[in-house]
């Protein structure tokens, strides 16, 4: 069967995003609240958080995890970061093109993607690097979605990458102005792109996306096309992908050798070498993203919920912490039936926890949560972070929350 090419096309054959997930098993109001549940105040946010921060470059919306209700994150809700101004592509007139140091450089449709035999639904979490916990943000820079594409391995096959190549770059239809090159009046500008080494390219997972939760990317995500990474940070997820350049050397474009950086830290005889390092992968966390009560008896029952994800390990547990008492172990929900049926079984999408504590006093309290792999690792305090991380993003240290109880 013909693959749709076009928005209308793709809407009408699938319906709404939710009637599409339903479809697939996966419940749309997984998380929501139950009956009787009134929200509690987190008192840490202030009127300074924005989920429209910017709607024109770079292009910033965050996602207010306090009213999360569902596994996935809603398509007009997911968050968007850009450095450059999203473009509009038509979608008949699009191509990819895969050229560089290849045996058979190619050119592709978005039908001829679409209508590849290894096209695949994978449910990934997407975080911005620069993801953090200021007012402005309040950790908002962060979805979860079932992503429809096929795999880039495919496609390097078929153009038959050469024994030199060494990386693999991506370049956007966006245009970008190269800060360091200025001569009088004259900007300069080139493509938004970011490169991974060619075994990161080829690896099975990494793959190009052309839909979300069912529907076509929207615009702000990269529509039609975008390159998906799963597992590494939202940096490396170029949008409006229409060129892939195979390369025999190291790309050194602004935002990938002067930009997304962090200084990390080696241990040595001498003493710990910081030295400069690309962002790439994401890192363990997790994080409180909503309180609620509701009566038990003559009391109440307080569910602390939140999202955990990242890491290079499947993620074992998370625990919480009240008042800076004793870690108490969560209950970690069973991802949805589809998200274990997926190629990767689910392992790149988020986990929904929550924890269930009776009657606190009434005043201000703290929470924290912290998560923990299959190999031991477990989510840093802000100290153990910044004495391995020197860098404003990839902050995955602890989050103390605030919450007040009035009666």
């Amino acid at each position: 069967m013909t693959q749709p090419s076009t928005r209308r096309e793709m809407i009408a054959r699938t319906g709404s995003a939710l009637a599409w997930l339903s479809a697939l098993g996966i419940p749309e109001f997984a998380w929501a609240r139950q009956d009787g549940e009134e929200l509690v105040t987190l008192t840490d946010y202030t009127n300074s958080f924005q989920i429209e921060a910017s709607e024109t470059t770079p292009r910033v919306r965050c996602v207010d995890l306090r009213t999360l209700t569902t596994w996935v994150t809603p398509n007009d809700q997911h968050y968007a970061f850009a450095q450059t101004r999203s473009p509009e592509v038509d979608a008949a007139t699009y191509r990819l093109r895969v050229s560089g140091f290849v045996e058979k450089p190619l050119e592709f449709t978005l039908e001829q993607l679409q209508a590849r035999k290894d096209r695949r639904d994978e449910a990934v979490t997407l975080e911005c690097s620069g993801n953090s916990t200021r007012p402005n943000r309040m950790a908002g820079l962060l979805s979860n979605g079932v992503w429809t594409g096929v795999g880039l391995k495919s496609l390097l096959d078929e153009a038959g990458v050469k024994p030199e190549a060494r990386e693999v770059l991506f370049l956007g239809l966006d245009m970008e102005r190269e800060k360091k090159f200025q001569a009088g009046n004259r900007e300069y500008q080139a493509p938004h792109g970011r490169s991974v080494h060619l075994l990161d390219a080829l690896h099975p997972d990494t793959m190009l996306a052309f839909a979300l939760n069912g529907q076509p990317i929207p615009r702000d995500q990269g529509f039609p096309v975008r390159l998906l990474v799963p597992g590494w940070y939202g940096m490396t997820q170029v949008k409006w992908l229409g060129r892939i350049e195979v390369l025999d050397r190291r790309y050194e474009g602004q935002h990938q050798v002067r930009n997304y950086l962090s200084l990390r830290s080696v241990e040595t005889p001498d003493g710990p070498l910081w030295i400069d390092t690309s962002i790439s992968k994401t890192r363990l966390k997790s994080l409180v993203a909503r309180i609620t009560r509701r009566r038990d008896g003559a009391g109440w029952q307080y569910r602390i919920s939140g999202p955990a994800w990242g890491g290079q390990a499947p993620i074992t547990a998370v625990e919480v912490a009240i008042d800076g008492g004793a870690w108490q172990r969560a209950t970690i929900d069973a991802l949805p039936d589809t998200a274990r049926r997926l190629p990767s079984r689910g392992r790149y999408a988020w986990q929904l926890w929550s924890v269930t504590v009776p009657n606190l006093a009434p005043g201000t309290h703290t929470v924290v949560s912290r998560a923990i792999d299959a190999e031991g690792r477990v989510q840093p305090t802000k100290d153990a972070r910044d004495a391995e991380i020197a860098s404003g993003r990839e902050d995955n240290s602890l989050w103390t929350r605030e919450f007040r109880i009035d009666t």
